[in-house]
């Protein structure tokens, strides 16, 4: 399911493992706050020395002045830069 919604991989592995984590505690219930749920996203975001091409370009639209077909160029270009 999750990877038909273009859920990373890495992301549905990590939920694998907080899952087993949770289902694995018997005797005391595992607390939420001890669970490291965003910390692959965290170390992924740390890891980056700003934003990428991809990010920058979008921060830099102007989403109310463009077109429809404008707005579909700019998706089509963004798509390519990270192919």
């Amino acid at each position: 399911m999750a990877k038909l919604a273009g859920v990373p991989m890495a992301v549905v592995a990590h939920a694998r493992e907080v899952l087993q984590r949770l289902e694995s505690e018997t005797a005391s219930p595992v607390r939420l706050d001890d669970l490291p749920l965003f910390s692959a996203v965290a170390t992924v975001v740390a890891a980056s020395n700003g934003p990428s091409k991809v990010e920058a370009d979008l921060l830099a639209l102007d989403l109310d002045g463009m077109s429809p077909r404008e707005a579909m160029d700019v998706l089509y270009r963004l798509k390519s830069l990270i192919r």
